[in-house]
């Protein structure tokens, strides 16, 4: 696993260099889309509430909601983060 994408599942925070993520839940919408509520810590807390695909800053850096695979089981589920984009230093 490379520092620019983070696998995630049930009850397990990946930490890299610069934040921390973790998976809070995961849940249907009434127009049936799937939501995963993300929380990352880099220099403050920050809920996401994101659709596979969508993108979300941390720190200084973007990230993108990249895979969800085996919801809707309660504890087999992965979810993938992939480091989309980094400020310049």
């Amino acid at each position: 696993m490379s520092a620019d994408t983070i696998h995630l599942s049930h009850g397990i925070q990946r930490h890299t260099d610069t934040a921390r993520f973790a998976v809070m839940d995961i849940y249907r919408e009434s127009d049936a889309s799937i939501r995963v509520l993300l929380r990352t810590v880099a220099t403050e807390k920050q809920h996401h509430t994101l659709r596979v695909g969508e993108s979300f800053p941390v720190g200084n850096e973007t990230w993108q909601l990249a895979e969800l695979t085996g919801w809707p089981s309660e504890d087999d589920w992965t979810v993938v983060l992939r480091r989309v984009a980094t400020a310049p230093a």
